[in-house]
């Protein structure tokens, strides 16, 4: 964030591998406002922009251990959350946040998008991973590690290409990070950093100005040596189509204390995570996905975390799909009333052209097809324009056995289509229809 009763079991440091780990408690605060667009056309030179104040904050604590053997997507950890929560208010609506009962063993790693939550048994959601991304993660610390010719005023400037993922950002465009030693003692070596950065978040232009300081300790933790830490992050970010723009102060907190050994200890039995009405989140779990329920448990979908939620209520879920900061396609889940007669492909066609009105051009292709759950699923492609520009449309009609009905219809701009490729196949897959 950077913005049933469970039974109990008595575990052993085999079981929970969190021997020679280190603990983190990381706590951040957020003031500022958020800038939201009037109107959905971005593309406007004069574009509206109304504001809303922001507050948030939130407190992890958790036992990290390393991995020691590096992934192919980079190093791994394996972190118990022993809290973990945030409150986030924007003007007059408060959102909680925290994560699902009885998951606190959380799998991260590192790779070039930046880091990876999972847990064993199922996915998180996209509030539950934004709970857990916080800058200046301790995966990244080693970063940090001051020259081994230590003496007082000296300076260093940090790599650069690691500025970016302690950042959360995807890309820097100038400007940089400097440390400069500040005490120097057998115990440990006091550092300040400042710097200032000119970046992107998918797609949208940052400038970001840091300034604190942390403690270097000798001994070797899993932080690589950073034992305190305080950094305060001013961020000044655009609009964007995936997210309001921000005006933001946070302030990052944070302390390490190694642990060689770690006494047996009561934890909570894991339930996998459920939805408020017993939906399972699907496990196992594997980095590069998230998961969504819809509110009244008509539906959830498993979904590679390209897919970004912008709108989400009872009526219907909105999901855009971002590669390297640009906007591809997005897509609507609307679900449908139970209904005993069976919708024909020749109606679904129908349906899709009188829907699309004056933007319809013509049928590319239809088909339908059925999944081993039984799950009936229609789809159309077709192409037109809207706002002059040229568009391909792919809509899907799915049916359970149940009769439980979902439409979804993805909308991509004709040039974005090699790039989307195969995008709202691989979605529909992850799209479950059928009751617990």
């Amino acid at each position: 964030m950077l913005f049933v009763v469970h039974g109990f079991v008595l575990a052993n440091e085999q079981e929970v591998s969190h021997s020679a780990s280190s603990t983190y408690e990381i706590e951040l605060s957020v003031t500022g406002k958020l800038k939201f667009p009037v109107g959905s056309d971005l593309r406007s030179e004069s574009l509206e922009i109304v504001t809303q104040p922001v507050h948030a904050h939130s407190n992890l604590i958790y036992r990290q251990k390393v991995n020691p053997d590096e992934s192919e997507l980079g190093p791994t950890a394996v972190r118990h959350y022993e809290h973990a929560v945030a409150k986030v208010v924007i003007g007059g609506d408060c959102v909680n946040t925290q994560l699902p009962r009885g998951v606190t063993d959380i799998h991260v790693c590192t790779h070039e998008k930046g880091l990876e939550f999972w847990f064993r048994e199922g996915f998180l959601t996209q509030s539950e991973a934004d709970l857990l991304t916080v800058a200046f993660d301790p995966l990244y610390l080693r970063a940090l590690v001051p020259p081994s010719n230590q003496a007082c005023g000296m300076q260093w400037e940090l790599n650069q290409a690691v500025i970016a993922d302690l950042l959360c950002i995807d890309t820097i465009h100038s400007g940089g990070l400097k440390a400069t030693i500040k005490d120097c003692t057998d115990e440990g070596t006091a550092v300040q950093i400042q710097g200032n950065i000119k970046g992107a978040v998918n797609g949208a232009a940052t400038s970001i100005t840091v300034e604190g300081d942390y403690d270097w300790t000798m001994e070797d933790n899993a932080a690589g040596g950073v034992s305190m830490l305080h950094i305060v992050i001013k961020e000044s970010r655009d609009v964007s189509y995936m997210a309001p723009g921000i005006d933001i102060e946070a302030v990052i907190e944070m302390s390490c204390r190694s642990q060689k050994t770690l006494r047996p200890r009561v934890v909570a039995a894991s339930s996998g995570g459920m939805s408020k009405d017993g939906r399972s989140r699907r496990g196992p779990g594997k980095p590069g996905f998230r998961w969504t329920c819809d509110p009244y448990d008509r539906y959830d979908v498993v979904y590679e975390n390209n897919w970004k939620i912008i709108e989400e209520g009872s009526e219907y879920l909105m999901m855009r799909f971002v590669d390297q900061g640009a906007l591809v396609g997005q897509v609507t889940l609307t679900p449908l009333p139970l209904q005993s007669k069976v919708l024909t492909l020749s109606d679904f066609e129908n349906d899709i052209e009188q829907t699309l009105g004056e933007q319809f051009g013509h049928l590319v292709s239809a088909s339908t097809f059925s999944r081993d759950d039984g799950t009936t699923i229609m789809r159309v492609a077709s192409v037109g324009e809207s706002e002059d520009l040229p568009f391909h449309w792919i809509h899907y009609h799915l049916r359970s056995i149940e009769g439980r009905r979902l439409s979804l219809a993805f909308v991509v701009e004709s040039r974005h289509l090699a790039r989307f490729s195969e995008a709202d196949r691989q979605y529909v897959e992850g799209v479950d229809l059928a009751p617990e």
